[in-house]
């Protein structure tokens, strides 16, 4: 293992846990992963949810090198990419000649990024959640077999830092901490009394937070979103569990 690489990575994920979003720890990491080897470029795509897709998307997230800002913009759908194809199999990979491989048609960055790459699998509890990837060796040199070791555990650790910085940030959170009180009440049976006494103003309170403190536990638009859409979704089946009990009372 190169000298200096196991500090250096106990350094950074040392430092994503005092970064404000997820984006800045995860720059950190891309740009140790790229220095470690020897790469000009390197880049974290996480999955997003991608509407007409059942397989979802991947979205850039960090990066380090010169990769274009249109690339931010841009979702990459699982089955037309390299990266994505990472992703499906839950495989590594390594390519020496983008050009001439089996996956050439579905290269996305052309010669800008060279013709030797390497993607990894990110998981977190056991499920895919993205990949990193790497190119422009330095030195017009091909990446080797020990190359795509490290950036195996690159992978294994951004997985791990991605879960550790979701968790510091919700435990943080107010919103969770009732959400939590509200559970505990339920499962320990208690009688159905407000946490507040005002709800309509707890509601407020709640309704101004839940943006602030999804962002701050490192969530993206997309996600905050996705969380939205599952509480109206939870909030529909309650309803309609309700107008069954009432009609089923008329009856």
């Amino acid at each position: 293992m190169k000298q200096g690489f196991v500090s250096g990575l106990i350094e950074v994920g040392t430092q994503i846990e005092e970064r404000q979003t997820l984006e800045d720890g995860l720059h950190d990491l891309a740009e140790l992963a790229a220095r470690s080897l020897a790469a000009g470029r390197c880049s974290v795509m996480l999955r997003t949810q991608a509407e007409g897709s059942e397989t979802g998307a991947l979205k850039v997230c960090s990066h380090y090198g010169d990769l274009p800002e249109a690339a931010y913009r841009e979702t990459v759908s699982i089955d037309s990419s390299i990266a994505g194809r990472v992703v499906a199999a839950g495989q590594p990979l390594l390519i020496n000649d983008v050009k001439h491989s089996a996956l050439a048609a579905l290269a996305r960055q052309g010669d800008a990024a060279g013709s030797s790459l390497m993607s990894a699998p990110i998981a977190v509890a056991e499920r895919v959640i993205g990949v990193i990837n790497v190119s422009q060796p330095s030195g017009g040199r091909h990446f080797t077999q020990e190359d795509l070791g490290l950036l195996k555990v690159f992978a294994v650790f951004i997985g791990k830092s991605i879960q550790v910085f979701h968790l510091q940030r919700l435990s943080e959170s107010r919103l969770l901490q009732m959400a939590a009180l509200l559970e505990r009440r339920e499962q320990e049976g208690g009688a159905k009394q407000p946490i507040s006494p005002d709800p309509a103003k707890l509601a407020k309170i709640v309704a101004k937070g839940f943006y602030r403190e999804l962002a701050l536990a490192g969530f993206g638009p997309e996600a905050i979103i996705s969380v939205a859409s599952e509480v109206l979704g939870l909030l529909n089946e309650n309803l309609g569990r309700h107008r069954s009990r009432i009609e089923g009372t008329k009856r």
